[in-house]
């Protein structure tokens, strides 16, 4: 039976996405490493989420031409400065998703260069976060010749990219989830941020399954309605990469998520990327109250949780 309401949940997600697809007739691609998506119209309203190089984004209202209103792939809504992307058509689009392409897979950020054997910073051309995608135009031994979304191209180190079909189409591996994780230790929290930049607590989660080919819903208040929940009296059930929750009183507002590792050990972002222990002696676990877990393994696909292969806007 759970395969089965899975297997509808996942239809009626791919369905809904590929409707609005269907409709549209303008899109956007981000064409900086990391853009800024806010809740108003200006550069002082608040940041609430980002995008990196290369995320398909819907149009939805331009507004005086400078701020534009649109739609992250995983729902999500708010307003980009129109400086952040480059405009494309449907049949661009199209042309994209069936381009041949790269995603940056490797754990620091990476350069691309105009020059292929002079990595000097005056050839620089951008960086990349990892999860970037861009288009591969040629090869020459171990470097790549990528294309932007805003037609600029450069070259970048094969070894730090990945056929987009293969990453977007990896199996759940939660120790590739809890070391990208800890690849961010100490990397500094900031509201609203996701990517290998900065992140708050659900940036975190969101990063870390993005780099495993899996695309989830973006707030800690979202996230803890998707993937299979476990109560917060079944500590002993937790495994590694399961999803949990706290609020600041025992019936408020969901406002901190982290990832489990193992033996009651969890990393989060929290001021920075670190680890605690759920342990009454631990004052950042007693400083907050736990409300459960979501565990995301076993549940791709489902409402709210997806193979970036199986995404419309990507594929």
């Amino acid at each position: 039976m759970l395969d089965i309401k899975r297997f509808i949940a996942s239809l009626t997600f791919i369905f809904t996405l590929g409707s609005l697809f269907a409709q549209d007739s303008c899109w956007v691609q981000v064409r900086i490493p990391v853009a800024c998506i806010r809740d108003g119209k200006g550069h002082a309203t608040e940041m609430t989420s980002q995008a990196i190089m290369g995320t398909p984004l819907l149009l939805l209202d331009s507004v005086n031409g400078e701020w534009l209103h649109i739609k992250a792939p995983d729902g999500y809504e708010g307003y980009m400065n129109v400086s952040s992307v480059a405009f494309k058509s449907s049949s661009e689009m199209e042309a994209w998703r069936k381009a041949r392409r790269m995603t940056v897979t490797s754990y620091p950020e990476i350069k691309l260069y105009s020059n292929p054997r002079d990595f000097s910073s005056r050839n620089t051309v951008t960086e990349l976060v990892n999860g970037s995608i861009a288009e591969l135009i040629d090869s020459v031994g171990d470097m790549n010749l990528l294309r932007l979304p805003d037609g600029r191209e450069g070259w970048a180190k094969r070894t730090a990219l990945t056929p987009i079909e293969m990453w977007a189409s990896q199996p759940f591996d939660a120790d590739s989830i809890i070391a990208r994780c800890y690849a961010l230790m100490g990397t500094p929290y900031l509201w609203g941020a996701c990517s290998t930049k900065s992140v708050d607590c659900s940036g975190l989660v969101r990063v870390s399954y993005f780099a495993n080919g899996i695309l989830t819903l973006r707030d800690a208040r979202q996230q803890i309605e998707i993937g299979e929940r476990i109560p917060a009296t079944d500590t002993a059930a937790l495994r590694r990469g399961d999803l949990l929750f706290f609020s600041s009183t025992p019936d408020g507002r969901i406002g901190h998520v982290a990832i489990y590792d193992s033996d009651g050990r969890y990393i989060h972002s929290s001021g920075r990327v670190k680890t605690n222990v759920m342990s009454n002696d631990d004052p950042d676990f007693s400083n907050r109250v736990y409300r459960g877990a979501s565990r995301i393994d076993g549940m791709i696909p489902s409402e709210g949780i997806t193979q970036v292969i199986d995404h419309p806007w990507y594929f």
